[in-house]
């Protein structure tokens, strides 16, 4: 294995650290914005490995917040009993890059819990699709995210299951 594929396994590695804490901490908690968590998982990055620097914006978003594209800045919620957030974080470790992001149920909502469960499956099979091409186009793995939503029965980008 070539020094980059191993500094970028580490980098990789160090984040998935990061995310363990962040659920070892129950930084991620009703009643706390947004914009909250936000700045605690960015203490915590700093403290666990100095991290100051991130290759993208950090997102941190709950309920309907979870629906809005990555360029966008909705306004800061705060998180529910019952709700679901999400994080996404592209922190650069020694000078290389991870992007990790993981999807949190806050409560017992079995339509919420079973959206996790979904989303974590449909991302392995969307990974494992992409590895297994050799000729693949942005729009065809985007159609195939779409139709791994249906099967699942969720209508992609909406927050209802279809019914």
């Amino acid at each position: 294995m070539n020094d980059v594929l191993k500094n970028l396994i580490a980098a990789e590695a160090k984040a998935a650290q990061l995310f363990q804490e962040i659920e070892n901490r129950n930084i991620i908690a009703a009643g706390k914005t947004e914009k909250e968590i936000n700045t605690e998982v960015f203490q915590l990055a700093n403290e666990l490995f100095g991290i100051k620097k991130y290759w993208h914006k950090r997102i941190v978003r709950a309920g309907a917040n979870t629906l809005h594209p990555y360029d966008e800045n909705p306004a800061d919620l705060r998180i529910q009993e019952d709700d679901i957030v999400f994080l996404d974080f592209g922190p650069i470790l020694e000078e290389w890059e991870a992007d990790y992001g993981r999807t949190y149920v806050i409560g017992t909502d079995p339509l919420k819990i079973k959206l996790k469960k979904d989303i974590e499956t449909a991302w392995q099979e969307c990974r494992d699709y992409y590895f297994s091409q050799t000729d693949l186009t942005g729009a065809a793995l985007y159609d195939y995210c779409v139709q791994k939503a249906t099967e699942y029965g969720w209508e992609f980008g909406v927050l209802s299951p279809v019914i």
